[in-house]
């Protein structure tokens, strides 16, 4: 009768340690929900600011699209080779920061696009000399392969605070 109790006792204490563990599992595991396309865009703009302070032309290749389209300040236009051509690394310059400013992202999601308004604000050193650069900027993101990439861009320059 014993040997009866003990197997009881024993199955009942070694349920209800399982029954803890499981239930510290589910407090601990957290729900990832997927990130909305504005969401997605936001990260990818980061990235891109990054990338552009870093000259990282590996990455810069891959956000922009074969067929991007620029618009610079000047009204030239460009695509994606002369870009990248622009933003090597340069012996005499160094991107100090890029930063975005007012950032408003509008997607569309039955076309896997988002247009993105902002402005930069780009700090460079050229031969020990700081200046300053301050642009508004339209880009079209599109989803292209399971990631975002730019096809668009235009760029208005603001005047000097």
């Amino acid at each position: 009768m014993k040997k009866i109790l003990f197997k009881g006792w024993f199955l009942l204490t070694t349920l209800f340690l399982l029954a803890v563990c499981l239930s510290a599992q589910d407090r601990n595991r957290t729900v990832t929900k997927p990130k909305t396309a504005e969401q997605e865009v936001r990260t990818v703009i980061t990235k891109w600011a990054d990338a552009v302070k870093r000259r990282d032309i590996a990455t810069l290749d891959r956000m922009f699209a074969n067929d991007l389209f620029i618009t610079d300040t000047a009204g030239v236009t460009r695509g994606k080779q002369e870009e990248l051509e622009i933003l090597k690394p340069s012996p005499t310059t160094r991107t100090m920061s890029v930063t975005n400013e007012k950032i408003a992202v509008r997607s569309f999601p039955k076309s896997n696009a988002a247009v993105v308004t902002a402005v930069v604000r780009m700090v460079f050193r050229t031969n020990g000399r700081d200046s300053q650069m301050a642009m508004r900027y339209t880009s079209v993101w599109e989803k292209r392969e399971a990631r975002w990439q730019l096809t668009v861009l235009q760029t208005t320059r603001l005047a000097s605070r």
